[in-house]
């Protein structure tokens, strides 16, 4: 029976089993005893071979399986697996010994997962080693918990399972494993699979900080979820014990369908709380109770950091300026030490004392707030600073004097806070600087603790992608987070960056914070800066930083990873030769059909079997790509990557593509070993190689070995192919 027959026998029993109530579905008999490991046994070198054991060469020495009671799928344990040996083999998990009907098929079913992403070989053999393992089955684990299987005829009536744990030192985990006659049967769950009813994935994430105060909030709806009931407040206690008989005035929605709920404008600095309970569909109409989630508003103003201070005073090594910026000397709770180390002290000069400070760029100043000089004898003493002229500047050379303010007396005590807020009006300042008048003591010494300047955030920030980000898809959308006042939004985006900074390269003004360039080319770079705009404030535009960011080479025409045993096969996305009657094969005659091991990337790529021996003497895969345009984002180059096997038969692989008018063309590859190689190889085809193809309308690419045009007798082999696109290699490239 041809694989598509088989495959659609499968689904017709899948479908079948799909509408079984999950009590009949679960009518199997599993041959493994102590199949979640609840009950004590010996497992690791257990010499007498029954039930659960484990063996390994020298090679293995060190592995080991112990029971984990932390960690399980179902039940309360699970084997867990620490692997060493450079070959699967060379620490191996088994049960044995299963007694089976040499008629029939078996399905091997388990769960698992791993610490990384790793593979995992599992086969069945001869209990008395009579007859070795057939129909070895690899299989990529991830991090999450996740049900593996595959089905097999049996070539001996006593069994035993061997899952081949090492070639790789990364602990597994194994629970819940059945080994049953016939084919696979759907709904056979473990205890621990848990159906998610409650709403998930809280957006924004639960305890998050400095979230705009516009906000939507959003979740992963329970799975029968029909309706949803919005909690959201200022009290812990008031979200979590409400409902709808008690709404304690928390309750802010009840019964939407929507997956997300607009707050409104909130305060700055709050903390909130929000819960959503999930409303089941009539009849029954259960509530499942949400988890509650909490968040942070964003500040009024934020700290200015990376500050470099300086002063026209001398001082002692270690007591220099930067001491009022670096943070030395406050404790958790924003309290000031008396250590004169951690403090600036400046000696008079003829000429009045003053201490500068510079940011990194222009800020819109909010507040100063002052930490005068708090020496354990501050008081007797007076090195503190009393009255200062405050002075601004965008550019270090034209300064505007801001006012004269009296900064308070230090407390002398280890837990002394700023005493000393200065308003300073949302100036436009790179540069501060303090003047001293006069201080509280008359010793020719003066100096502050620390010094904190904070700012209203008016530049865009927080851009997407970040900042310097590569390969970034062309059809990206560019977004930022807005400052705080601006009403519109100067968008200025080039390959060159020089136009961006010299705000020549001026593509759109917008309303919202964010931007869809159209043209965006793949392997390019591209520079992008926003000012804000607001023209009813003194200081209307706000430049942004420059910022870049680097397109991803090539997009995917198909890197195989979407296709699955069930419903979306590999073999009826590329047709081959059991349709078109070339020699090609698609895939596997058995499940997984792709392939899960030999891969460039991901988890899967595709395997092609080809055979020129018979007529028509080529082989040849086909994919109805639908009128694709490849020219589009500035793509030139074809990409794919191939490997093969040493014991191939040498042939010509070439693809071929076909525009929507029936113009094609064939590119063959310079090397006729490339079939030989046992590693992956890229292939780089220039879309000038494909004369007279419109490849803004391809309709059919082509894979294919031998020779379409002039065949001939040739070979057999088995190659695999993966992460097909078209894009533009990066400069240098």
């Amino acid at each position: 029976m041809c694989r598509k027959l088989v495959c659609s026998v499968v689904l017709m029993v899948l479908a079948l089993v799909a509408v079984m109530p999950v009590a009949q579905a679960q009518q199997v008999e599993n041959l493994v005893l102590n199949h979640s490991f609840e009950e004590d046994e010996v497992i690791q070198d257990d010499g007498a071979y029954e039930g659960w054991w484990t063996w390994n060469p020298a090679e293995g020495a060190g592995s080991v399986a112990t029971v984990d009671e932390a960690d399980s799928i179902d039940g309360a344990r699970s084997i867990r697996v620490d692997p060493l040996g450079s070959a699967n083999w060379h620490f191996i998990v088994a049960y044995s010994t299963m007694t089976m009907d040499m008629s029939k098929d078996y399905t091997v079913s388990f769960w698992a997962k791993a610490e990384e992403p790793r593979p995992l070989t599992v086969a069945m053999k001869a209990a008395d080693n009579s007859v070795g393992a057939w129909n070895a089955t690899p299989f990529d684990l991830t991090t999450e918990w996740a049900e593996y299987t595959y089905t097999s005829d049996v070539l001996h009536t006593g069994v035993k399972l061997e899952i081949w744990c090492a070639a790789t030192d990364v602990p597994l985990w194994l629970d819940f494993v059945y080994v049953y006659e016939g084919d696979y049967v759907a709904g056979i769950e473990p205890s621990g699979k848990v159906v998610p009813v409650q709403a998930a994935d809280p957006d924004p994430a639960t305890e998050a900080g400095d979230v705009p105060r516009d906000l939507t909030l959003s979740w992963t709806p329970g799975t029968f979820a029909a309706a949803h009931d919005v909690y959201f407040g200022t009290a812990f206690a008031d979200v979590n014990g409400a409902d709808r008989s008690n709404p304690s005035d928390v309750l802010v929605s009840e019964g939407q369908t929507a997956a997300a709920y607009d707050t409104g404008r909130l305060e700055f600095g709050q903390t909130y709380y929000w819960r959503v309970d999930e409303v089941n569909a009539a009849p029954d109409s259960t509530i499942y109770k949400g988890d509650v989630w909490s968040f942070a508003v964003e500040p009024f103003a934020y700290p200015v950091e990376n500050i470099i201070a300086s002063s026209n005073a001398s001082s002692d090594a270690g007591a220099g300026p930067d001491n009022t910026v670096n943070g030395s000397g406050l404790n958790a709770n924003d309290e000031h030490s008396t250590a004169a180390t951690d403090m600036w002290l400046g000696t008079a000069t003829d000429e009045p004392i003053w201490i500068q400070y510079e940011f990194d760029r222009v800020y819109k100043l909010h507040e100063m707030l002052v930490w005068n000089y708090n020496v354990q004898f501050e008081l007797i003493l007076g090195f503190g600073l009393k009255d200062v002229t405050v002075a601004y500047s965008s550019d270090g050379a034209d300064w505007t004097t801001l006012g004269d303010v009296v900064l308070a007396q230090a407390t002398a005590r280890a837990d002394y806070a700023a005493n000393t807020t200065m308003d300073l009006g949302g100036v436009a300042a790179r540069y501060v600087r303090l003047t001293v008048n006069s201080g509280y003591g008359t010793t020719g010494q003066l100096g502050l603790s620390e010094v904190r300047f904070l700012y209203i955030p008016a530049q865009a920030r927080q851009p997407q992608p970040a900042d310097g980000q590569g390969d970034v898809p062309p059809d990206t959308v560019l977004s930022w987070r807005a400052g705080r006042e601006a009403t519109s939004h100067e968008v200025y985006l080039s390959t060159d960056s020089q136009a961006v900074a010299g705000e020549t390269a001026l593509v759109d003004t917008v309303v919202d914070a964010a931007y869809a360039p159209q043209d965006l080319a793949f392997g390019t770079d591209y520079y992008w800066k926003i000012n804000e705009v607001n023209e009813s404030e003194t200081v209307s535009v706000w430049e942004g930083d420059l910022w870049s960011f680097a397109t991803q080479e090539y997009g995917v025409i198909d890197d195989f990873e979407s296709y699955d045993d069930e419903e979306n096969l590999i073999y009826e996305a590329w047709i081959d030769g059991w349709v078109n009657e070339t020699g090609s094969t698609v895939g596997y005659l058995e499940a997984p059909f792709a392939e899960r091991s030999i891969v460039n990337s991901g988890r899967q790529s595709m395997p092609l079997e080809y055979d020129n021996s018979a007529a028509p003497f080529y082989s040849e895969a086909e994919r109805d790509l639908g009128g694709a345009d490849w020219n589009a984002r500035g793509a030139d180059t074809l990409r794919l990557y191939v490997t093969g096997q040493a014991d191939n038969d040498p042939a010509a692989l070439y693809v071929a593509v076909e525009d929507t008018a029936g113009q094609a063309a064939v590119v063959t590859h310079e090397d006729p070993q490339i079939v030989l190689s046992t590693t992956w190889q890229e292939w780089l085809i220039p879309f000038g190689e494909f004369d007279g193809v419109n490849l803004s309308s391809v309709r059919t690419m082509y894979i294919g070995l031998g020779d379409r045009d002039n065949p001939s007798a040739g070979g057999a082999g088995l190659i695999f192919i993966d992460d097909i696109g078209v894009g533009h290699p990066a400069s240098g490239q």
